[in-house]
């Protein structure tokens, strides 16, 4: 799947989520994400990770809790 642009919106989220999990080896919540990035509400970061799974710039791991996973890294 070729991926297509971002918004600045969706590239703020998508560089949080690698940010995070660089340091932290794990995924950040929806919550952590809004707070990250100056949003107040997780519901607006779930649009912006169903667009970057849309966009092929994650993948989601449905077996496991709060992990999204950057599409390089892969599954």
């Amino acid at each position: 799947m070729e991926k297509t642009r971002l918004t600045k919106r969706e590239k703020d989220v998508y560089d949080y989520i690698l940010e995070y999990r660089k340091v932290k080896r794990f995924s950040p919540s929806m919550r952590e994400i809004a707070e990250g990035i100056g949003l107040h509400s997780a519901s607006t970061v779930h649009v912006h990770i169903h667009n970057l799974i849309n966009k092929g710039w994650l993948l989601p791991c449905e077996q496991l809790n709060r992990t999204i996973i950057p599409a390089e890294e892969g599954l």
